[in-house]
């Protein structure tokens, strides 16, 4: 075959521009290996000896916290923090000196800060000075030198600031107990953490400490970014020129914004109610479980923990008697006392044991074996049926039908209330206080459950113990129709980019099975507790809004007791609900050696109800809505 001038050609152009393709390549990675190895090779083996590209991490900003109408709960404030890293000082005592004269720090203190390098790593940062000025930041940046000379004044290699992100708080104690708080990562957690999400946590790091910074802490916290510098064999930056351009920026991503349940405007007026006395207020949704007042008092300024003096207020924390540290929303438990007489009530129309009309006679007092019991109302209720058991809050009553019902029986509607066992909201510590039946006395004490013992367990006394959140939990169970109910705190969370990336699912509980004639009457009993002549929360009427509920006052030391101090007073119950027809929301307030729960206790519900109305109805008084 005779090849044709065209054909040769065709094949010579077709691997030419291949060819000349690999030999540019190759051109360009010659040039560049050039410049890295010759033209600047001193300079980056400069670098690589001395290990002089270093990744300054840049911390993500903590995400927020919203209240359920956008107000800020929880918020960031940069700050500086002066401290020295071992591996970078050369001249300790030269440094250690420097140190205390440009920001005025006694000597001694500072070389004591020194001492801790010793059971450290020595690249861990030693804290010096938390949250400095920006006076303090620019003595520091105008006087660092990479490497001193003779006529410098100050050597302070070694001697660094530490950026990182501080929670403010808006409100100081508002949500204290809610919230938890922020400390740098410790060793034990560090492992932990470093198993459970590889990548995620280092040293330095700031993590949740309880609450929920602490069960949302992976959202909270966001991704580090970093910045690649070039500095010296001491850390300090330089600046040469030729190696700047290939150094990387990688920008932190910030943390998920968390919006809550909680209506800051409830939250705060009931702050306002309890008036720094000890005790609880929750608020919950009956329907969905969205707890809108979640609070415990007395309580502690985060701002101040968050402070140069935490760690001396923590210690004044610790040993403060009224237990400010204390969630007792969750974390203390009561005697419920008549709040839950709603439970022996529920269980006697819904296991037939009373007809609805059924009385019992109270002349105020009756002998049970050889022991007398009393009624709160020595006078007596007269002829009493399961309606005014509930309304008059008659002892009487349930010391006799209790009897009828027997421990067990009683046990049994209680734990399905939601009695006896944790909530479900997740947080650390939630108690499951304490039902008591025949088979738990007889391990406990290893002895047979006494019928006398029924009497007192049957009016909230003698073993019952309740936390507020199970005593509201219950009582929305019973108004809701008896489908159950998990209590949650987080509505949603959002990213950087407003992105939602959680939310929280609504769907009807599973039914409790609960006889539904059973709860209507128990429920038309609990609003005749506000509504009827006889009823012991009738005062709540003064309010104006639809209230039902059920008044309590716990005993702290016996009837014969004589003590009469503060200590000694009874505690304080009201649970409610509004409105009386289609429940929305439900509450339990504990106000500690408050004495009658009418008296002390019922106000603060109906007035939160009040306002809970006027909320929902866009009325809220301008005095009030700050």
């Amino acid at each position: 075959m005779q090849l044709t001038h065209e054909y040769t050609y065709d094949v010579e152009n077709r691997y030419k521009f291949p060819v000349i393709a690999i030999v540019v390549f190759f051109l360009i990675v010659i040039a560049r290996l050039y410049a890295l190895q010759v033209s600047k090779g001193d300079l980056y083996r400069h670098f690589s000896l001395e290990n002089s590209i270093k990744e300054i991490k840049q911390p993500a900003p903590r995400g927020m916290f919203f209240d359920r109408n956008g107000e800020i709960l929880v918020d960031n404030q940069v700050v500086f923090d002066l401290v020295i890293v071992p591996q970078y000082v050369v001249d300790p005592p030269v440094l250690l000196k420097h140190t205390s004269e440009l920001f005025s720090l006694p000597l001694p203190d500072v070389e004591k800060i020194w001492e801790k390098r010793k059971h450290q790593a020595r690249y861990q940062p030693l804290l010096v000075k938390a949250d400095i000025s920006l006076s303090d930041v620019s003595k520091l940046q105008a006087r660092h030198h990479a490497w001193p000379q003779a006529h410098d004044v100050y050597d302070l290699r070694g001697l660094e600031i530490k950026q990182h992100y501080r929670r403010v708080y808006p409100h100081g104690t508002l949500v204290s107990h809610l919230m938890g708080y922020v400390r740098e990562i410790n060793a034990d957690r560090l492992k932990r953490f470093k198993d459970a999400h590889p990548g995620r946590y280092s040293l330095g790091d700031y993590v949740g400490v309880q609450g929920l910074e602490e069960r949302w802490d992976l959202q909270l916290r966001g991704i580090d970014g970093y910045e690649q510098k070039l500095v010296s064999a001491v850390g300090k930056e330089v600046d040469y020129e030729g190696i700047a351009e290939d150094l990387r920026t990688v920008p932190p991503v910030p943390g998920e914004n968390l919006y809550l349940t909680i209506d800051d405007t409830l939250q705060r007026k009931a702050t306002e109610l309890l008036d720094g006395r000890k005790g609880a207020v929750v608020l919950i949704d009956v329907k969905t479980g969205a707890l809108r007042t979640f609070l415990s008092t007395p309580s502690y300024d985060l701002n101040k923990l968050e402070s140069e003096e935490g760690d001396k207020y923590w210690r004044q924390l610790l040993l403060d008697e009224s237990k400010p540290l204390l969630n007792r929303t969750i974390q203390a438990t009561y005697p419920p006392a008549s709040t839950y007489k709603m439970v022996p009530a529920l269980a006697l129309l819904s296991e037939k044991t009373v007809k609805p009309n059924d009385q019992v006679f109270c002349a105020g007092a009756k002998r049970f074996g050889n022991r007398v019991f009393h009624c709160w109302n020595r006078n007596g209720h007269g002829a009493v049926d399961l309606h005014r058991s509930l309304t008059g809050s008659c002892d009487i009553y349930y010391y006799v039908n209790g009897q009828r019902l027997g421990v067990d029986m009683i046990a049994h509607y209680a734990k399905k209330l939601g009695f006896g066992a944790p909530t479900g909201i997740g947080l650390d510590g939630e108690k499951s206080g304490l039902i008591p039946t025949s088979e738990w006395k007889l391990k406990r004490f290893g002895s047979k459950w006494q019928e006398g013992e029924t009497l007192s367990i049957a009016i909230g006394q003698g073993y019952d113990l309740v936390t507020p959140l199970q005593n509201a939990v219950a009582l929305a169970h019973i108004v809701n129709g008896g489908h159950k109910l998990t209590p949650y705190l987080v509505e949603n969370a959002v990213d950087i980019e407003g992105k939602q990336t959680y939310q929280h699912e609504h769907h009807e509980g599973d039914s409790l099975n609960l006889d539904p004639e059973a709860l209507e009457r128990v429920k038309a009993a609990l609003v005749g507790v506000v509504n009827d002549g006889d009823g012991t929360a009738r005062g709540v009427q003064r309010f104006g809004v639809p209230v039902g509920g059920k008044t309590g006052t716990a005993q702290v030391v016996s009837l014969a007791g004589k003590c009469t101090s503060e200590k000694c007073k009874d505690h304080a119950w009201f649970v409610g609900f509004t409105p009386t027809e289609k429940p929305e929301l439900a509450a339990a307030v504990i106000v500690e050696h408050g004495g009658g729960g009418s008296r002390t206790a019922a106000p603060i519900v109906g007035e939160l109800f009040a306002l809970y109305h006027k909320l929902k109805e866009g009325k809220l008084p301008a005095t009030e809505d700050q």
